[in-house]
């Protein structure tokens, strides 16, 4: 409703304030607490006028700020109540509040004679409690298993009789919230069932295993006896996955490995790691490159590995150990194969990273020691080259072999037919150096200077020359793609024209002298000496 104004007001006489109750003698508020316990705020929030005003409208002054996005739009759905009231005024009812806006500072604007009058800054503080849920010592979740819902795992170390022991390692839970202000009660419900359990945390153990846990919390917002609840979560017994055997050692001692762990290019291996646990555990593989750096090995990990598993003839009627073997299977395709090779026995305890043993980061002494040999080879990388100064390139060729190809004989650059050995040069071409690369097992950078460039260079053909015990490899290098199919060496000159002509132009202007009538002066002397 817009108030008709007969007569100008002065705008500091009229009060603007947010209120709590819709009364003129209201107190203004500093601050506004919503209580949410659901969507919607049952608090209701006013905005007055003790004199006549054109309109009212609620304003976030700091939304933008703090990221808020969705106030403005409940602001805004403030509701004129000034024929009930008697007086200008609007109110925030049933808004959907949103638990960032704490913190949030909002203002009452009124507009009167073409002005702005703004009430009291309030700032905004949302109550609320939501998503109770038990979570571990690492704040992770439990496990979500397919027919049984949530799960907890505790350590079982069973003994001759197959029944867990009570020595096993004690699991802590703590009972996780969303809320404002923070919990200041909890409870615990062991199969539904108040527990003597109040704190934050509880700890359990073998005495659990079969049952279910839940917390509850409150902050104040609700009755003791409507405290919100957690889902229930199963404890089961968890026994730790460990490696029982592998095939490495058998492996290494035998075809189509040779002596120091060698193995030729283009074989194929097969890893085996048997293993045990409960819940079901599964395999990752990893690989311990030369330079120190681990990686997952080219195997299928985790679930999505091959397994085959082991009877369980034998084994005590309690003990629900599963027990089975991994297979990874390898074609030794390429050099990045070298390695070191091992597998961990995982299993998952709780949502987040998996328990294993041996550790991911570095290996116990199971292990595969894998260095591939083979002839000479092209690097996953191509041949690149790279300006040095105004006239000078280096073409880098990548390459692989183990053995190294050794200097000067088995590793040549050729220009046009002309072998250049390590430190020799050839018209404008020498062979610079060959170095390791650090990041690739068994890989190498050949080198091949150019200075000074040109122009027939792109036309240049170029061989790098390998062999080894083990075999030969020529890499073709087209200097006409490295140097852009003659741009380069084109855009190259031009650039040192452009720059010439420009050092020339400068010096020119320093002197005083226009470049204008140089070059005026030049064309008709040269027009003159054409006409002779």
């Amino acid at each position: 409703m817009v108030l008709q104004i007969n007569a100008q007001i002065p705008n500091e006489k009229i009060q603007v304030k947010i209120v709590s109750d819709p009364f003129l003698g209201s107190s203004p508020l500093s601050h506004i607490t919503w209580k949410l316990l659901g969507r919607e705020s049952s608090e209701i929030v006013y905005c007055l006028s003790q004199l006549p005003v054109s309109q009212l409208r609620f304003h976030c002054l700091d939304c933008e700020q703090k990221n808020i996005t969705d106030m403005v739009h409940a602001l805004n759905s403030a509701q004129d109540i000034t024929g009930n009231a008697g007086f200008p005024a609007i109110s925030l009812r049933n808004i959907d509040v949103n638990t960032n806006w704490t913190g949030a500072t909002i203002i009452c604007q009124a507009y009167i004679n073409g002005g702005q009058i703004d009430s009291a800054p309030v700032t905004v503080n949302v109550e609320y409690l939501r998503n109770v849920h038990v979570v571990d010592s690492n704040n992770q979740s439990p496990i979500r298993v397919v027919n049984q819902g949530n799960v907890f795992y505790v350590e079982c170390l069973r003994g001759p009789d197959g029944f867990c022991q009570q020595n096993g390692r004690r699991k802590t839970l703590y009972c996780a919230v969303q809320a404002n202000p923070p919990p200041v009660s909890y409870r615990w419900l062991k199969n539904g069932e108040i527990t003597s359990s109040n704190g934050h945390s509880i700890t359990i153990g073998t005495e659990m295993i079969g049952k279910s846990i839940q917390c509850s919390a409150n902050n104040g917002l609700y009755p003791n006896d409507q405290m919100p609840t957690s889902q229930a979560v199963s404890i089961e017994p968890y026994s730790a996955a460990r490696l029982i055997q592998t095939n490495f050692n058998t492996l290494q001692r035998s075809s189509p490995f040779t002596a120091m762990n060698r193995i030729d290019m283009n074989q194929d291996i097969t890893l085996t790691c048997a293993v045990e646990g409960s819940p079901r555990p599964f395999v990752l593989w990893r690989m311990r490159r030369p330079d120190g750096v681990v990686v997952d090995a080219a195997c299928p990990q985790g679930y999505e590995g091959q397994y085959k598993d082991i009877p369980t003839t034998g084994v005590n009627p309690n003990n629900n150990l599963v027990r089975l073997t991994a297979i990874c299977q390898l074609r030794i395709s390429n050099y990045s194969y070298t390695g070191t090779y091992w597998c961990s026995a995982c299993s998952y305890v709780s949502v987040g990273d998996p328990e294993c043993s041996p550790g991911l980061d570095a290996p116990t002494d199971e292990v595969l020691n894998v260095m591939v040999q083979g002839p000479p080879m092209d690097s996953d990388s191509s041949p690149s080259v790279e300006q040095i100064g105004q006239n000078t390139a280096v073409v880098t060729v990548p390459f692989c072999a183990e053995p190294m190809p050794k200097p000067p004989r088995e590793i040549v650059f050729a220009v046009d037919n002309n072998d250049i050995q390590t430190g020799q040069t050839w018209q404008n071409f020498r062979f610079d150096s060959v170095t390791q690369n650090n990041t690739v097992p068994n890989c190498y950078f050949a080198r091949l200077q150019i200075s000074p460039i040109h122009e027939g260079d792109k036309h240049r053909q170029i061989v790098l020359k390998l062999q080894n015990v083990l075999g030969t490899k020529q890499i073709m290098v087209s200097l006409s793609d490295l140097l852009g199919g003659g741009t380069s060496t084109g855009s190259l000159a031009k650039i040192i024209i452009f720059s010439v002509l420009g050092l020339i132009t400068l010096l020119l202007i320093l002197a005083g002298i226009s470049p204008y009538d140089v070059i005026y002066k030049a064309a008709r002397m040269d027009s003159r000496v054409s006409s002779v």
